[in-house]
């Protein structure tokens, strides 16, 4: 059916009162004997029918149909148009012509419409396309008997065609949006039952809530159930009811996570939003949607209870590996300083037993440094720390330091250099060294009689960087070619039996591997057994600006005595372990030093009350006071005091607690002398105490 609208119904009552001004027309009018008043009334009368056919023309051209007088036997009697262009023939030759005659396809229609007209009394109407397909353009027929009589031959019918393209267009696209909302509608409550996301509106003004049907869902009730505040409130945790509340109060929206228990005792999580509707600025209307996020809620959950189980081990691990390591270091520092000690005044005969011993000690060290750095690496916690430095002098300095190791199995060291390598590159000199010399040294190990080679060359340079390859070279026994890849795996070796007398932790690969890949890097292999092996790599690097050669990056040459050098330096040392106060003590008397020493914080600080000190060398877990607290103490009471902090506790966390607290000198257990040295006569240098 068309749109019904004010104008359709003025259009029908028009078509009423043109139904009765034909049906007058049409009447047989009698033919009374003339006389003058006769006369005069015929005269009127025909005036009347004049005046009336002129209001039905006028009322049929503001009808803009087209009208048909027909009989009972289907002939056209009259036709009004106010415009014959309406027409597809000219109106005089529809006049006594059959509808079958002229109506050519509607003809069955129109004859239909009539005769149903006829047997009911009743208009009769119907909405029909134009007979022409290709022509998009509606009409509605009307069809009303306006004489009625014993014989159907006799009826006076009038038919009304009226163009209704323009409300057939409006329907048709009213249709289409009904449809479309439905299937909105449809698509809305199966997406709400896939997100679980559902309506609500709550009047202020009447106290309704309004939901739609899956909050019935969410909250287990049948869709009866009428929400009120009353009958939710114990539904909802008091938190999350009490936000709400003083949103509502405050005329805010709000979005939070709250608790819900459905009277079926099912508990529930759901994501609340809320958004005002405000009158004149007074709030008339909340409403808002409700998201089950019940299961997202229980895995977030699991997941954080998960990660807070993985950092709780990993915590424990880093912290079982921090007091392992200081358990470790401090009875090492006693071993490896009274090694030190004896190589200061030994027998020929000792000296072989004195260099056994500290390469033990410095074995132990070893694993130690890598079970540390491994932890680091799998806790993310190795940063590269860059700075300029002369790859040429870091080259010679790897090859001088592991010099002595192979002239002792016989073998030789070499290292070559490109001399189009820039001199001085942005680099980790600690960390490049450190895969370097891992490298060096199992070359080393695993190589019998040739040599060693350290070759570094220049790959590419472009827009200030150099990639540079280096390779370690070595005439060794070789490695499988199966087990290329599971060498840099941890706690992995070459099992053979020809392998087993170099046997380590296993750790060195996988550690150098990856600090390769801090740089963006990862250690290739070439290998053939009986022939040697090829460790390669490239790296790339930001050229420095600087390209003089810097002597502040060269290693010093080794002293050969550091014996009074330190004459006029004042040092406290605070130590609680008798055997390193003693290492330490002859350590620092050998330099020439002037030591007290205290085995307590409390001690110390009594000590530093009494005299006056250039150094403090202390422990960090010292009874009474330790060496955090007694290090602030000396820093704001003794300024003048130059803190070095001497701990077998040297994890990540430590460094960053000192560095907070502006102390930045640390000497890890077990020290070098030489290391100990350094840092001294850094201090006496400033001082002006050299000898």
């Amino acid at each position: 059916m068309l749109i019904n609208s004010t104008r359709q119904r003025k259009h029908i009552a028009s078509l009423d009162l043109l139904y009765g001004l034909v049906n007058f027309l049409s009447m047989d009018m009698p033919n009374p004997p003339l006389n003058n008043q006769v006369a005069n009334q015929e005269t009127n009368s025909a005036q009347n029918l004049i005046e009336l056919t002129a209001h039905l023309q006028s009322l049929i051209a503001s009808l803009d149909d087209i009208v048909f007088e027909i009989d009972g036997t289907h002939s056209f009697k009259n036709v009004w148009v106010d415009d014959e262009t309406k027409l597809f023939m000219p109106k005089n030759d529809f006049l006594g012509k059959k509808i079958r005659d002229v109506a050519g396809p509607l003809a069955d229609l129109v004859t239909g419409l009539i005769n149903k007209a006829i047997e009911t009394g009743e208009m009769t109407e119907i909405v029909y396309k134009h007979f022409d397909s290709s022509i998009d353009q509606w009409f509605r027929a009307r069809i009303k008997p306006v004489i009625k009589a014993p014989d159907p031959k006799e009826y006076v019918l009038v038919l009304s065609i009226q163009d209704v393209t323009r409300q057939r267009h409006a329907e048709l696209i009213l249709q289409e949006t009904k449809e479309s909302l439905e299937l909105s509608n449809q698509l809305l409550d199966v997406s709400q039952k896939l997100s679980q996301t559902v309506g609500w509106e709550y009047n202020m003004l009447t106290g309704e809530i309004f939901w739609t049907k899956q909050v019935y869902l969410l909250f287990d009730e049948q869709e009866g159930f009428q929400p009120t505040l009353d009958n939710l409130r114990p539904l909802i945790e008091p938190d999350g009811w009490n936000l709400m509340k003083e949103a509502i109060d405050q005329k805010h929206g709000y979005d939070i996570e709250i608790r819900v228990q459905t009277s079926r005792g099912a508990k529930k999580w759901v994501r609340a939003i809320g958004e005002p509707v405000l009158r004149r600025g007074e709030l008339v209307t909340m409403r808002g949607a409700l998201m089950d996020i019940t299961l997202n809620k229980e895995n977030e959950i699991k997941i954080i209870e998960a990660k807070n189980a993985a950092e709780g081990a990993s915590k424990a691990k880093s912290d079982f590996l921090s007091i392992m390591s200081h358990e470790i270091r401090t009875p090492l520092n006693g071993i490896i300083g009274i090694a030190n000690l004896l190589k200061l005044n030994h027998t020929v005969d000792q000296n072989e037993y004195v260099s056994n011993l500290i390469f033990c000690a410095d074995h132990l060290l070893e694993l130690i440094n890598d079970i540390l750095d491994l932890n680091k690496m799998e806790n993310d916690k190795l940063e590269l720390i860059v700075a300029e430095v002369n790859l040429a002098q870091l080259i010679r300095n790897i090859k001088n330091q592991f010099k002595s190791l192979a002239e002792a199995k016989g073998i030789r060291i070499v290292s070559l250099i490109d001399d189009d390598i820039p001199t001085n590159i942005i680099a980790d000199p600690i960390r490049l060294g450190q895969i370097l010399n891992n490298l060096v040294s199992n070359a080393i190990k695993f190589t019998e009689k040739g040599e060693v080679a350290l070759i570094v060359k220049l790959v590419a340079l472009k827009y200030k960087k150099a990639t540079i390859n280096f390779k370690v070279k070595d005439t060794g026994m070789g490695i499988p070619e199966e087990l290329h890849e599971t060498i840099f795996e941890s706690f992995k070796q070459v099992q053979q039996s020809a392998y087993r007398k170099h046997s380590g932790t296993g750790l060195g690969l996988a550690i150098t591997q990856k600090l390769a890949a801090l740089h963006h890097s990862r250690i290739a292999l070439h290998s053939e057994p009986g022939v040697g092996t090829e460790f390669y790599f490239d790296i790339t690097f930001d050229i420095a600006e600087n390209q003089k050669k810097l002597s502040s990056l060269s290693i010093s040459p080794v002293m050969a005595s550091f014996e009074n050098k330190l004459n006029g330096l004042r040092i406290l040392l605070v130590e609680d372990n008798p055997i390193n106060v003693l290492v330490a003590r002859k350590q620092l008397e050998y330099f020439g030093v002037s030591l007290d020493y205290a085995y307590s914080g409390k001690e110390g600080l009594a000590l530093l009350e009494q005299n006056q000190y250039h150094v403090a060398l202390l422990d960090l877990h010292i009874p009474e006071i330790d060496g955090y607290a007694l290090a602030e103490i000396i820093r704001k009471k003794y300024s003048d005091v130059h803190i070095i902090i001497f701990t077998a506790d040297i994890m990540q966390d430590v460094k960053i607690r000192l560095s907070k607290m502006q102390v930045y000198d640390i000497l890890s257990k077990p020290f070098a002398p030489d290391k100990m040295f350094e840092m001294l006569l850094k201090v006496a240098k400033a001082r002006n105490l050299t000898a």
